[in-house]
Protein backbone atom coordinates (compact mmCIF):
# COMPACT_ATOMS: atom_id res chain seq x y z
CA UNK A 1 0.00 0.00 0.00
CA UNK A 2 1.21 3.52 -0.76
CA UNK A 3 0.02 7.05 -0.01
CA UNK A 4 -1.14 7.60 -3.62
CA UNK A 5 -3.61 4.71 -3.26
CA UNK A 6 -4.81 6.10 0.07
CA UNK A 7 -5.24 9.62 -1.29
CA UNK A 8 -7.24 8.52 -4.34
CA UNK A 9 -9.46 6.24 -2.25
CA UNK A 10 -10.11 8.99 0.31
CA UNK A 11 -11.05 11.35 -2.51
CA UNK A 12 -13.53 8.80 -3.84
CA UNK A 13 -15.10 8.42 -0.40
CA UNK A 14 -15.33 12.20 0.06
CA UNK A 15 -16.59 12.99 -3.45
CA UNK A 16 -18.89 9.97 -3.67
CA UNK A 17 -17.73 9.18 -7.19
CA UNK A 18 -14.67 8.11 -9.12
CA UNK A 19 -15.03 10.87 -11.70
CA UNK A 20 -15.43 13.54 -9.03
CA UNK A 21 -12.29 12.27 -7.31
CA UNK A 22 -10.44 12.31 -10.63
CA UNK A 23 -11.37 15.96 -11.21
CA UNK A 24 -10.29 16.89 -7.67
CA UNK A 25 -6.94 15.17 -8.01
CA UNK A 26 -6.24 15.83 -11.66
CA UNK A 27 -6.01 12.10 -12.31
CA UNK A 28 -7.62 9.84 -14.90
CA UNK A 29 -10.81 8.14 -13.63
CA UNK A 30 -9.34 4.74 -14.55
CA UNK A 31 -6.31 5.35 -12.29
CA UNK A 32 -8.60 6.42 -9.43
CA UNK A 33 -10.82 3.36 -9.90
CA UNK A 34 -7.79 1.06 -9.86
CA UNK A 35 -6.53 2.66 -6.65
CA UNK A 36 -9.91 2.27 -4.96
CA UNK A 37 -10.02 -1.42 -5.88
CA UNK A 38 -6.45 -1.92 -4.59
CA UNK A 39 -7.43 -0.48 -1.22
CA UNK A 40 -10.46 -2.78 -1.03
CA UNK A 41 -8.16 -5.73 -1.75
CA UNK A 42 -5.59 -4.63 0.85
CA UNK A 43 -8.29 -4.17 3.49
CA UNK A 44 -10.12 -7.35 2.43
CA UNK A 45 -13.46 -5.53 2.52
CA UNK A 46 -15.95 -3.94 0.13
CA UNK A 47 -16.09 -0.18 0.57
CA UNK A 48 -18.67 0.68 -2.10
CA UNK A 49 -21.21 -0.92 -4.40
CA UNK A 50 -21.67 0.14 -8.01
CA UNK A 51 -25.37 0.79 -8.51
CA UNK A 52 -26.52 2.10 -11.90
CA UNK A 53 -23.20 3.79 -12.53
CA UNK A 54 -23.04 5.46 -9.11
CA UNK A 55 -21.23 4.49 -5.93
CA UNK A 56 -23.11 3.51 -2.79
CA UNK A 57 -20.86 3.23 0.26
CA UNK A 58 -21.13 0.09 2.36
CA UNK A 59 -21.09 0.24 6.16
CA UNK A 60 -17.32 -0.37 6.00
CA UNK A 61 -16.99 2.45 3.48
CA UNK A 62 -19.04 4.82 5.65
CA UNK A 63 -16.90 3.94 8.67
CA UNK A 64 -13.67 4.53 6.74
CA UNK A 65 -15.02 7.80 5.35
CA UNK A 66 -15.79 9.09 8.86
CA UNK A 67 -12.38 8.04 10.16
CA UNK A 68 -10.37 9.27 7.18
CA UNK A 69 -9.58 12.54 8.94
CA UNK A 70 -6.63 10.89 10.74
CA UNK A 71 -5.26 9.74 7.40
CA UNK A 72 -5.68 13.22 5.92
CA UNK A 73 -3.85 14.75 8.90
CA UNK A 74 -0.94 12.40 8.34
CA UNK A 75 -0.86 12.99 4.59
CA UNK A 76 -1.09 16.75 5.11
CA UNK A 77 1.89 16.71 7.48
CA UNK A 78 3.84 14.62 4.98
CA UNK A 79 2.93 16.94 2.10
CA UNK A 80 3.95 19.98 4.14
CA UNK A 81 7.36 18.45 4.73
CA UNK A 82 7.99 18.30 0.97
CA UNK A 83 6.04 21.34 -0.24
CA UNK A 84 4.33 23.85 2.03
CA UNK A 85 1.85 24.81 -0.70
CA UNK A 86 0.80 21.17 -1.05
CA UNK A 87 -0.57 21.25 2.48
CA UNK A 88 -2.67 24.38 1.97
CA UNK A 89 -5.99 22.52 1.75
CA UNK A 90 -7.29 18.98 1.91
CA UNK A 91 -7.65 19.02 -1.88
CA UNK A 92 -4.07 20.10 -2.52
CA UNK A 93 -2.83 17.56 0.02
CA UNK A 94 -4.67 14.67 -1.65
CA UNK A 95 -3.57 15.84 -5.09
CA UNK A 96 0.08 15.90 -3.97
CA UNK A 97 -0.18 12.47 -2.33
CA UNK A 98 -1.88 11.02 -5.44
CA UNK A 99 1.20 11.98 -7.47
CA UNK A 100 3.69 10.54 -4.98
CA UNK A 101 3.28 6.77 -4.44
CA UNK A 102 5.43 6.54 -1.30
CA UNK A 103 5.00 3.00 0.09
CA UNK A 104 3.83 2.78 3.71
CA UNK A 105 6.47 0.08 4.22
CA UNK A 106 9.15 2.59 3.18
CA UNK A 107 8.02 4.94 5.96
CA UNK A 108 8.21 2.04 8.44
CA UNK A 109 11.74 1.26 7.27
CA UNK A 110 12.71 4.90 7.82
CA UNK A 111 11.39 4.67 11.39
CA UNK A 112 13.57 1.60 11.94
CA UNK A 113 16.70 3.39 10.68
CA UNK A 114 16.07 6.35 13.01
CA UNK A 115 15.42 4.02 15.95
CA UNK A 116 18.71 2.10 15.70
CA UNK A 117 20.79 4.93 14.21
CA UNK A 118 22.29 2.82 11.43
CA UNK A 119 21.16 1.60 8.01
CA UNK A 120 23.25 -1.55 8.45
CA UNK A 121 21.75 -2.46 11.82
CA UNK A 122 18.24 -1.54 10.64
CA UNK A 123 18.67 -3.84 7.64
CA UNK A 124 19.59 -6.67 10.03
CA UNK A 125 16.52 -6.00 12.18
CA UNK A 126 14.21 -5.79 9.14
CA UNK A 127 15.74 -8.83 7.47
CA UNK A 128 16.60 -7.07 4.19
CA UNK A 129 19.89 -6.30 2.42
CA UNK A 130 21.81 -3.20 3.44
CA UNK A 131 22.26 -1.96 -0.18
CA UNK A 132 18.51 -2.34 -0.72
CA UNK A 133 17.66 -0.35 2.42
CA UNK A 134 20.23 2.32 1.54
CA UNK A 135 18.60 2.72 -1.90
CA UNK A 136 15.19 2.97 -0.22
CA UNK A 137 16.38 5.82 2.02
CA UNK A 138 17.85 7.66 -1.00
CA UNK A 139 14.58 7.15 -2.87
CA UNK A 140 12.58 8.57 0.05
CA UNK A 141 14.84 11.63 0.20
CA UNK A 142 14.38 12.13 -3.55
CA UNK A 143 10.57 11.80 -3.34
CA UNK A 144 10.36 14.34 -0.51
CA UNK A 145 13.04 16.58 -1.99
CA UNK A 146 15.07 17.04 1.17
CA UNK A 147 17.92 15.33 3.09
CA UNK A 148 16.56 13.10 5.86
CA UNK A 149 19.65 11.33 7.19
CA UNK A 150 23.12 12.61 8.04
CA UNK A 151 25.81 9.94 7.78
CA UNK A 152 28.32 9.72 10.67
CA UNK A 153 31.28 7.49 11.50
CA UNK A 154 29.03 5.36 13.74
CA UNK A 155 25.93 5.23 11.54
CA UNK A 156 23.48 8.00 10.76
CA UNK A 157 21.35 10.62 12.48
CA UNK A 158 18.12 12.18 11.23
CA UNK A 159 18.21 15.75 9.97
CA UNK A 160 15.73 18.29 11.33
CA UNK A 161 13.25 17.25 8.63
CA UNK A 162 14.15 13.62 9.26
CA UNK A 163 13.11 13.95 12.91
CA UNK A 164 9.82 15.48 11.80
CA UNK A 165 9.29 12.69 9.26
CA UNK A 166 9.94 10.11 11.97
CA UNK A 167 7.03 11.50 14.02
CA UNK A 168 4.76 11.78 10.98
CA UNK A 169 5.58 8.27 9.78
CA UNK A 170 4.99 6.64 13.15
CA UNK A 171 1.51 8.16 13.35
CA UNK A 172 0.63 7.45 9.71
CA UNK A 173 1.88 3.85 9.80
CA UNK A 174 -0.16 3.19 12.94
CA UNK A 175 -3.37 4.55 11.37
CA UNK A 176 -2.88 2.59 8.14
CA UNK A 177 -2.00 -0.62 9.95
CA UNK A 178 -5.04 -0.21 12.16
CA UNK A 179 -7.17 -0.34 9.01
CA UNK A 180 -5.48 -3.47 7.68
CA UNK A 181 -5.30 -7.05 8.88
CA UNK A 182 -4.42 -7.95 12.50
CA UNK A 183 -0.93 -9.01 11.40
CA UNK A 184 -0.26 -5.49 10.14
CA UNK A 185 -1.56 -4.05 13.39
CA UNK A 186 0.90 -6.19 15.29
CA UNK A 187 3.70 -4.99 13.01
CA UNK A 188 2.85 -1.34 13.65
CA UNK A 189 2.79 -1.97 17.40
CA UNK A 190 6.22 -3.59 17.18
CA UNK A 191 7.60 -0.56 15.32
CA UNK A 192 6.21 1.75 17.99
CA UNK A 193 7.31 -0.36 20.97
CA UNK A 194 10.25 0.74 23.11
CA UNK A 195 12.02 -2.35 24.44
CA UNK A 196 13.49 -1.73 27.92
CA UNK A 197 15.79 -4.39 29.34
CA UNK A 198 16.46 -4.39 33.08
CA UNK A 199 18.37 -6.40 35.62
CA UNK A 200 16.18 -8.83 37.53
CA UNK A 201 14.56 -7.38 40.69
CA UNK A 202 14.75 -9.66 43.72
CA UNK A 203 10.99 -9.67 44.13
CA UNK A 204 7.87 -7.55 43.99
CA UNK A 205 8.70 -5.99 47.35
CA UNK A 206 12.09 -4.64 46.23
CA UNK A 207 12.45 -0.93 45.59
CA UNK A 208 13.84 -1.61 42.12
CA UNK A 209 10.62 -3.42 41.22
CA UNK A 210 8.62 -0.52 42.68
CA UNK A 211 10.59 2.01 40.62
CA UNK A 212 10.10 0.01 37.43
CA UNK A 213 6.38 -0.32 38.14
CA UNK A 214 6.19 3.45 38.62
CA UNK A 215 7.96 3.94 35.28
CA UNK A 216 5.49 1.67 33.46
CA UNK A 217 2.46 3.33 35.08
CA UNK A 218 3.75 6.85 34.34
CA UNK A 219 4.65 5.91 30.78
CA UNK A 220 1.15 4.60 30.08
CA UNK A 221 -0.48 7.87 31.13
CA UNK A 222 1.15 9.72 28.21
CA UNK A 223 -0.79 8.62 25.11
CA UNK A 224 1.75 10.29 22.82
CA UNK A 225 4.48 7.87 23.89
CA UNK A 226 5.06 4.54 22.12
CA UNK A 227 4.26 1.23 23.77
CA UNK A 228 6.71 0.04 26.44
CA UNK A 229 7.90 -3.55 26.77
CA UNK A 230 9.96 -4.41 29.88
CA UNK A 231 12.12 -7.55 30.00
CA UNK A 232 14.41 -8.64 32.84
CA UNK A 233 17.66 -10.56 32.44
CA UNK A 234 21.34 -10.51 33.49
CA UNK A 235 23.74 -7.64 32.85
CA UNK A 236 25.66 -9.73 30.32
CA UNK A 237 22.51 -10.50 28.34
CA UNK A 238 21.51 -6.83 28.51
CA UNK A 239 24.85 -5.82 26.97
CA UNK A 240 24.49 -8.34 24.17
CA UNK A 241 20.85 -7.35 23.64
CA UNK A 242 21.77 -3.68 23.28
CA UNK A 243 24.49 -4.48 20.75
CA UNK A 244 22.16 -6.74 18.74
CA UNK A 245 19.23 -4.29 18.84
CA UNK A 246 16.96 -6.54 20.96
CA UNK A 247 16.75 -3.73 23.52
CA UNK A 248 16.42 -0.01 22.83
CA UNK A 249 17.58 0.96 26.32
CA UNK A 250 18.71 -0.90 29.43
CA UNK A 251 18.76 -0.40 33.20
CA UNK A 252 21.88 -2.15 34.47
CA UNK A 253 23.81 -2.60 37.70
CA UNK A 254 27.06 -1.71 35.93
CA UNK A 255 28.24 1.09 33.65
CA UNK A 256 28.70 0.01 30.02
CA UNK A 257 31.89 1.41 28.49
CA UNK A 258 31.43 1.36 24.73
CA UNK A 259 31.76 4.08 22.09
CA UNK A 260 28.35 3.20 20.61
CA UNK A 261 26.50 3.80 23.90
CA UNK A 262 25.77 6.50 26.43
CA UNK A 263 25.35 5.74 30.14
CA UNK A 264 24.18 7.66 33.20
CA UNK A 265 23.81 6.61 36.84
CA UNK A 266 20.18 7.01 37.92
CA UNK A 267 20.44 5.94 41.54
CA UNK A 268 22.58 3.81 43.85
CA UNK A 269 22.10 1.63 46.90
CA UNK A 270 24.42 0.67 49.76
CA UNK A 271 25.67 -2.90 49.67
CA UNK A 272 25.33 -4.83 52.93
CA UNK A 273 26.14 -8.32 54.17
CA UNK A 274 22.91 -10.24 54.79
CA UNK A 275 22.37 -13.55 56.55
CA UNK A 276 20.25 -15.29 59.16
CA UNK A 277 19.32 -12.76 61.84
CA UNK A 278 20.58 -15.04 64.65
CA UNK A 279 23.95 -15.60 62.97
CA UNK A 280 24.50 -11.89 62.30
CA UNK A 281 23.62 -11.02 65.89
CA UNK A 282 25.82 -13.74 67.41
CA UNK A 283 28.95 -13.12 65.29
CA UNK A 284 30.10 -9.49 65.37
CA UNK A 285 33.19 -10.22 63.22
CA UNK A 286 32.59 -10.05 59.47
CA UNK A 287 35.56 -12.35 58.89
CA UNK A 288 34.09 -14.83 61.32
CA UNK A 289 30.75 -14.75 59.50
CA UNK A 290 32.26 -15.33 56.07
CA UNK A 291 34.36 -18.26 57.32
CA UNK A 292 31.62 -20.03 59.20
CA UNK A 293 28.71 -19.64 56.76
CA UNK A 294 28.38 -20.56 53.09
CA UNK A 295 28.00 -17.61 50.71
CA UNK A 296 25.47 -17.38 47.86
CA UNK A 297 26.32 -14.95 45.06
CA UNK A 298 25.00 -14.18 41.57
CA UNK A 299 26.97 -15.54 38.63
CA UNK A 300 29.63 -13.54 36.80
CA UNK A 301 26.95 -12.63 34.24
CA UNK A 302 25.69 -9.92 36.63
CA UNK A 303 27.18 -6.54 37.48
CA UNK A 304 26.33 -7.14 41.14
CA UNK A 305 28.76 -10.06 41.25
CA UNK A 306 31.65 -7.84 40.22
CA UNK A 307 30.99 -5.51 43.15
CA UNK A 308 30.51 -8.42 45.57
CA UNK A 309 33.94 -9.79 44.75
CA UNK A 310 35.47 -6.37 45.41
CA UNK A 311 33.85 -5.93 48.81
CA UNK A 312 34.39 -9.50 50.02
CA UNK A 313 38.08 -9.73 49.07
CA UNK A 314 39.22 -8.02 52.30
CA UNK A 315 37.03 -10.41 54.33
CA UNK A 316 38.05 -13.76 52.79
CA UNK A 317 41.36 -14.98 51.40
CA UNK A 318 39.76 -16.50 48.28
CA UNK A 319 36.91 -18.79 47.32
CA UNK A 320 38.74 -21.76 48.85
CA UNK A 321 41.63 -22.20 51.27
CA UNK A 322 39.54 -22.47 54.39
CA UNK A 323 36.86 -19.97 53.43
CA UNK A 324 33.24 -21.07 53.44
CA UNK A 325 32.08 -22.34 50.00
CA UNK A 326 30.63 -19.95 47.45
CA UNK A 327 27.52 -20.95 45.53
CA UNK A 328 26.61 -19.19 42.28
CA UNK A 329 22.91 -18.67 41.59
CA UNK A 330 21.52 -16.45 38.81
CA UNK A 331 18.08 -16.13 40.45
CA UNK A 332 18.19 -13.52 43.22
CA UNK A 333 14.94 -14.85 44.69
CA UNK A 334 16.69 -18.19 45.31
CA UNK A 335 19.60 -16.38 46.99
CA UNK A 336 17.14 -14.69 49.35
CA UNK A 337 15.62 -18.05 50.29
CA UNK A 338 19.07 -19.57 50.83
CA UNK A 339 19.75 -16.73 53.28
CA UNK A 340 16.38 -16.94 55.05
CA UNK A 341 16.02 -20.72 55.27
CA UNK A 342 19.42 -22.36 54.84
CA UNK A 343 22.01 -20.34 56.76
CA UNK A 344 23.70 -18.67 53.75
CA UNK A 345 25.24 -15.22 53.59
CA UNK A 346 25.17 -12.86 50.63
CA UNK A 347 25.94 -9.27 49.69
CA UNK A 348 22.95 -7.37 48.34
CA UNK A 349 21.73 -3.78 47.92
CA UNK A 350 19.98 -2.72 51.10
CA UNK A 351 17.06 -1.45 49.00
CA UNK A 352 16.42 -5.04 47.97
CA UNK A 353 16.03 -6.43 51.49
CA UNK A 354 14.63 -3.72 53.77
CA UNK A 355 11.06 -4.40 52.64
CA UNK A 356 11.11 -8.19 53.01
CA UNK A 357 8.18 -9.53 55.02
CA UNK A 358 10.53 -11.85 56.96
CA UNK A 359 13.30 -10.80 59.32
CA UNK A 360 16.79 -10.89 57.86
CA UNK A 361 20.12 -10.05 59.44
CA UNK A 362 21.96 -7.05 58.03
CA UNK A 363 25.59 -6.04 58.69
CA UNK A 364 27.27 -2.95 57.25
CA UNK A 365 30.42 -3.44 55.21
CA UNK A 366 33.64 -1.40 55.61
CA UNK A 367 33.47 1.88 53.67
CA UNK A 368 29.73 1.50 53.01
CA UNK A 369 30.22 0.42 49.36
CA UNK A 370 27.44 1.23 46.92
CA UNK A 371 26.03 -0.36 43.79
CA UNK A 372 25.10 2.05 41.00
CA UNK A 373 22.16 1.52 38.65
CA UNK A 374 22.72 2.91 35.17
CA UNK A 375 20.60 3.65 32.12
CA UNK A 376 22.43 2.68 28.92
CA UNK A 377 21.31 3.55 25.38
CA UNK A 378 22.71 3.83 21.83
CA UNK A 379 24.12 7.19 20.73
CA UNK A 380 21.09 8.20 18.64
CA UNK A 381 18.73 11.14 19.01
CA UNK A 382 15.70 8.85 19.25
CA UNK A 383 17.29 6.80 22.05
CA UNK A 384 18.47 9.99 23.80
CA UNK A 385 14.88 11.27 23.89
CA UNK A 386 13.61 8.01 25.39
CA UNK A 387 16.45 7.87 27.93
CA UNK A 388 15.84 11.44 29.08
CA UNK A 389 12.16 10.74 29.69
CA UNK A 390 12.89 7.49 31.55
CA UNK A 391 15.66 8.98 33.68
CA UNK A 392 13.38 11.82 34.80
CA UNK A 393 10.67 9.35 35.83
CA UNK A 394 13.08 7.01 37.61
CA UNK A 395 14.83 9.88 39.36
CA UNK A 396 11.46 11.17 40.52
CA UNK A 397 10.64 7.73 41.92
CA UNK A 398 13.95 7.74 43.79
CA UNK A 399 13.19 11.12 45.36
CA UNK A 400 9.74 9.91 46.40
CA UNK A 401 11.22 6.75 47.94
CA UNK A 402 13.77 8.83 49.86
CA UNK A 403 11.02 11.08 51.23
CA UNK A 404 8.92 8.05 52.25
CA UNK A 405 11.39 5.40 53.47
Amino acid sequence: MDIATLAMAIAVLQEGSVRGAGRLLGRAPSSVADAFERLETDLAMTLALRVEGALSLTLAGETLSRSSSDLVIGLRALAGLADRDAAATVGTTLAWAARNPIPIALLSHFNAVVRVGSIRRAAQVLGIGQPNLSRQMSRLEAMLGCPLLQRTSMGCEPSVRGLKLDEISLALVEVVSGLAAPAKTRFAREVRTVKLGTIIPIGHESRLAARLANLVASWRTDKAKPELLVSSTTAEDLMEGLKAGRFDIALMDTAMRHKRFETIEIFSSELVLVGPAAAIAATPSLQGLTRSNPIAVPSLRSGLRQRIREVLEPLVDDTGGGAAPWVEVDALSIIINLVLDHGYLSVLPIDAVVSLDRQIGIAQLPGAPRLGFHLVWPRTLAAQKIATSMSETLAGAVRTAAANP
